[in-house]
């Protein structure tokens, strides 16, 4: 399994063109990946789209990405994009697949940077803290980037509301189950952002 998360920033006043042009698109036949999320900024960086697909096997995904090299764009309103990036990631071994359905409506999705060296002993300490973890609240997808810069891994939360957010991680730092223990001592770089699912989005 291999997952394609592209990032999106439409011009300013560009969003709703955007959003249109990439239901057009993913709903049609043009892709060998599945569609299962798309997001919009809330918190964080704004004015950002998020795409998430999944891919079987490694050609599936080289031929869409090579096609959206060549074409310029796979998601339609080209003409609407700022900038355009996809990084390829493979999923935490331990971390079942991600399944489309209403799981939020609140997604936080993260990006540590890694030290070299550092990712094996991270999904390590993961392996092992996730599990009590995730009783307070599920761990929706883990995974380590294929490209760009290196190592870094993602992760996706969702949540019913802020104030469930804010409920749930208090309640995993002061049992003393999150973060994993020594995990951070393997990091070089924390961001978080706090998406919403679009209309059309598997992942709700």
């Amino acid at each position: 399994m291999r997952y394609a998360v592209t990032r999106i920033r439409p011009e300013v006043g560009g969003l709703p063109k955007v959003l249109a042009g990439i239901e057009a698109a993913v709903t049609g036949n043009g892709f060998a990946g599945k569609l299962l999320g798309c997001f919009t900024a809330e918190i964080g960086a704004l004015n950002q789209v998020l795409i998430l697909q999944g891919y079987e096997d490694d050609r599936a995904l080289a031929e869409d990405r090579a096609r959206q090299v060549v074409e310029g764009s796979l998601f339609g309103a080209a003409e609407h994009f700022l900038e355009v990036e996809t990084t390829t990631y493979a999923p935490f071994d331990f971390v079942a697949p991600l399944v489309p359905g209403k799981h939020g409506p609140v997604y936080e999705i993260r990006i540590y940077g890694v030290k070299a060296g550092g990712l094996k002993p991270t999904m390590d300490l993961w392996r092992a803290a996730v599990p009590e973890r995730a009783k307070v609240s599920p761990l929706l997808g883990a995974m380590y980037a294929l490209d760009g810069a290196l190592p870094r891994f993602l992760h996706i939360w969702p949540f019913a509301s802020l104030d469930d957010r804010m409920a749930k991680r208090a309640e995993a730092v002061e049992r003393g189950i999150w973060p994993p223990k020594g995990g951070p001592a393997h990091l070089t770089s924390l961001s978080s952002a706090i998406y919403l699912p679009t209309a059309f989005s598997p992942l709700s």
